[in-house]
C-alpha cells in the first residue's frame, strides 16, 4: 500500500522541478526583451524641478519642459501622461527648436535591427504643427551644431502635420544599426524649421507661431532573429542541465551585499581583463536603471602575502571597477574601499577557496 504514495511523491517532485525550470526560462526570455532607454516614461526624478534634467539621466537642449503632474496648459480630453504621471514637452518656433537626449543602456549591435517607439501629443494651444518628428541614433552625445546624417534619422512624416486630433499617437519604426550608436536624440531634424510648419488655423501677422508636443513612453528594443531564438533554446537546455546562469538582481535593499562575479584582473595587478567587461556593462545597465541608488564597491583578497599589500591591492581593484563605471557615464553616488583578507567568505585553506575570497562586491548604501 505504500508504493502509490512513493510514486506520488516522485511525480510531484518532477512536476515541481519542471515548473521551476519553465518559470526560470520565462524569466530569462523576458530579460532578452529589454528596453534600452533608461527612465523611458520619466517617472524617476530628483526633485520637483520642471526641466528635463530632473528626469535623470535625460538631458535637453533649450528649455525642455518636464511635468511631474498634468501641465496647467494641458486642457485637452487626453490631458496628462500617456502612462504614469510624468511626461516631457518639446517646443518648436520659426527660429528655435528643442531636443531631448539620453545615453542608451547598451550600444547598438552592428547589423542588428531595432524597434523604436514613442508617444507624442500636440498641445491644444499650438498654432502650427510640424511635418516631421522622430529620433536620431547617434554615436556621440548631443552637441550644438552637430550634423544629423539621414541614415541615423527615424521619424514620422505627415505633410498635413503631426497632430493626432490632440490625442496620444505613436511614432515608431525599425532602425538597422551600424554598431556604434550609444545615444538617442528626440526632436525635429529639418534645417529650416519654418518650412516644416503646417498651420493649425490662420494667424495674423502678429500671432506667435509655435508647435508644442508632449512626449512619453520612449522605447528601443532589439528585434529578435533566428539566432536569438537559438540562443534562448540553448539557455533552456542549460536550465534543464541545472547549469547556473548568473545575472545581477533587479531589486535592492539597504545593506545588501552583491558579489560581482566573473571580474578578472591580471595576476597580482589591479588591471581589469577584457573578460570582465561583460558583467561590468551589465552592472552599468543596472545602475542606469536605478540612478538614485548609492553603492560602495568593496575589494577583498586572500591571505597570501603581507596584509598591508593585500589591503592596497584590494582597494586598487575596487577603484578600477569604480573608474570603469565612471568612464561609462554612470551618475550614481559611489565610493570604494579595500578590505584585504579581513573578510573571507570561506577558509583560506585551498586554492579554490582562496580564489573565492579574491572578489569584488558592491554594498547597497541607499537603494
Amino acid at each position: 500500500m505504500k508504493l502509490p504514495i512513493v510514486i506520488t511523491k516522485v511525480f510531484f517532485q518532477k512536476v515541481l522541478l519542471l515548473f521551476a525550470s519553465l518559470l526560470l526560462y520565462v524569466m530569462s526570455f523576458a530579460q532578452t526583451e529589454k528596453n534600452l532607454v533608461p527612465n523611458p516614461s520619466f517617472e524617476k526624478h530628483r526633485n520637483k524641478s520642471t526641466i528635463i534634467k530632473n528626469a535623470i539621466p535625460w538631458q535637453g537642449q533649450g528649455t525642455v519642459d518636464y511635468y511631474i503632474k498634468t501641465d496647467k496648459l494641458d486642457t485637452s480630453l487626453f490631458k496628462g501622461a500617456h502612462t504614469g504621471t510624468c511626461y516631457a514637452g518639446l517646443r518648436f518656433q520659426p527660429n528655435y527648436k528643442e531636443y531631448m537626449y539620453v545615453k542608451l543602456l547598451a550600444p547598438l549591435e552592428r547589423g542588428k535591427t531595432y524597434n523604436f517607439k514613442m508617444y507624442v501629443r500636440l498641445m491644444g494651444v499650438s498654432t502650427v504643427t510640424v511635418k516631421q518628428l522622430g529620433v536620431y541614433f547617434s554615436d556621440d552625445n548631443f552637441k550644438i551644431g552637430m550634423t544629423f546624417e539621414s541614415e541615423g534619422i527615424l521619424d514620422s512624416t505627415d505633410i498635413k502635420g503631426i497632430s493626432g486630433t490632440l490625442g496620444w499617437i505613436p511614432i515608431q519604426g525599425e532602425y538597422k544599426a551600424h554598431g556604434r550608436e550609444k545615444f538617442i536624440i528626440i526632436g525635429n531634424f529639418k534645417t529650416k524649421m519654418k518650412e516644416d510648419f503646417v498651420r493649425v488655423k490662420k494667424w495674423d501677422i502678429f500671432e506667435r507661431r509655435e508647435a508644442y508636443y508632449y512626449i512619453d513612453d520612449i522605447s528601443v528594443y532589439k528585434k529578435k532573429t533566428a539566432a536569438d531564438s537559438s540562443a534562448e533554446a540553448n539557455l533552456a537546455n542549460s536550465i534543464k542541465k541545472n547549469e547556473t546562469v548568473y545575472t545581477l538582481p533587479d531589486t535592492f535593499v539597504t545593506g545588501q551585499v552583491i558579489e560581482i562575479k566573473n571580474i578578472h584582473f591580471e595576476n597580482g595587478s589591479d588591471k581589469l581583463l577584457k573578460s570582465s567587461f561583460k558583467i561590468l556593462d551589465e552592472l552599468v545597465n543596472v545602475l542606469n536603471e536605478h540612478p538614485f541608488m548609492e553603492i560602495q564597491i568593496n575589494g577583498h583578497s586572500d591571505n597570501l602575502g603581507k596584509e598591508i599589500a593585500n589591503r592596497k591591492l584590494s582597494r586598487n581593484r575596487a577603484k578600477a571597477v569604480y573608474d570603469y563605471l565612471l568612464a561609462q557615464s554612470v551618475i550614481n553616488p559611489m565610493q570604494y574601499k579595500g578590505f584585504g583578507s579581513s573578510q573571507p567568505i570561506v577558509p583560506n585553506d585551498t586554492d579554490e577557496n582562496k580564489a573565492k575570497n579574491r572578489r569584488v562586491e558592491f554594498l547597497i548604501i541607499n537603494p
